[in-house]
C-alpha cells in the first residue's frame, strides 16, 4: 500500500493561506519512500507582506536556497493540486496522514476555495498521525521523558507534539525545522513507531484534547497554635481554566 504523509505551513491559524507543501510518499512493505515532493506556493510567495505576516517567515532564506538548488519547486497552489491528484490516481493512494490533520484539510479546503481548484484529499480519506500517538506511545515511559526535559503544554500537560515525539523516539535534542518537506519525513518515522506498537493505520484512532499530568504533592498548613498538618495530594491540570486536586 502506498501512502501519503504530508504537512502545510500557513501565514495564519484563521485565513491559513499556504506558502509550502510537502510530502512523502511511502510503500507500508518496506516503508521505503517512493516519492517526495516540497513545493513553495507561487501566489503566496510572491505576495511579500502575506507572506511575512506567516509565524515562521523567518525561514524564507531556506526556501530561496532549497530553490536554488532545485530540492524544492515553486508552483502555483492549483498545479500543485492537480499533480497529488495525478499521484493519487497513479499510485492508487487511498489513505494519508498528517500530525494534527484537521489543521491541514482546513487548509487545502480554504485554499482550494479561495483558489477555485480541486481538492487532492477529496477522494482520499485522511488520518491524524496524533490519534495513533495518543493510543500506542504515550505511556508511563513517555510521561516520565516528559518530565526529564520539561516537555509540557502552556496549560501544564504533556506535550505530544510532533517534536516531542520525535525527541522521546529518536533524538533528545531534536528541533523540528517547520518546514513542509523535512516535518512530513519526521512524521513519517513517528507514524511507523506508532504501527510496530500495533497501530492499524487504516483506520481512525482517538485524540484526546490533552494528556493530563498528575503531580503528588504535600500541603503544608500550620495553625495559629503552631501545629503543622501535612496532607498528600494528587494535582491534576485538565486545562487552562480547571484544575483538580484529591487528597490521597
Amino acid at each position: 500500500m502506498i501512502i501519503r504523509v504530508f504537512d502545510t505551513e500557513t501565514t495564519s491559524l484563521d485565513k491559513p493561506f499556504c506558502y509550502n507543501i510537502g510530502y512523502v510518499l511511502i510503500d507500508t512493505d518496506t516503508w521505503k519512500p517512493v516519492l517526495e515532493r516540497d513545493y513553495v506556493v507561487e501566489q503566496v510567495w510572491h505576495n511579500l507582506p502575506l507572506f511575512q505576516s506567516a509565524y515562521y517567515a523567518d525561514k524564507r532564506p531556506i526556501y530561496v536556497q532549497r530553490m536554488r538548488a532545485r530540492q524544492t519547486t515553486m508552483d502555483k497552489f492549483g498545479y500543485i493540486c492537480q499533480q497529488m491528484i495525478r499521484e493519487n490516481k497513479q499510485y492508487n493512494i487511498q489513505h494519508a496522514y498528517a500530525y494534527n490533520s484537521p489543521f491541514d484539510v482546513k487548509v487545502f479546503d480554504f485554499n482550494c476555495d479561495w483558489y477555485k481548484c480541486s481538492n487532492p484529499f477529496d477522494t482520499v480519506q485522511v488520518h491524524d498521525i496524533r490519534g495513533y500517538v495518543h493510543q500506542f506511545l504515550v505511556d508511563k515511559t513517555y510521561k516520565m521523558f516528559c518530565e526529564e526535559y520539561e516537555l509540557f503544554t502552556d496549560s501544564g500537560n504533556y506535550s505530544t507534539t510532533a517534536e516531542a515525539v520525535y525527541r522521546y523516539l529518536f533524538d533528545d535534542e531534536f528541533n523540528e525545522e517547520h518546514t513542509a518537506l523535512a516535518d512530513s519525513r519526521i512524521e513519517a518515522e513517528v507514524l511507523r513507531a506508532t504501527i510496530d506498537k500495533g497501530a492499524d493505520i487504516t483506520r481512525d484512532e482517538a485524540v484526546y484534547r490533552s494528556i493530563e499530568r498528575k503531580v503528588e504533592k504535600t500541603l503544608h498548613i500550620k495553625t495559629a497554635e503552631q501545629t503543622d498538618y501535612y496532607f498528600d495530594y494528587e494535582k491534576i491540570r485538565i486545562n487552562k481554566a480547571k484544575t483538580e486536586i484529591t487528597l490521597r
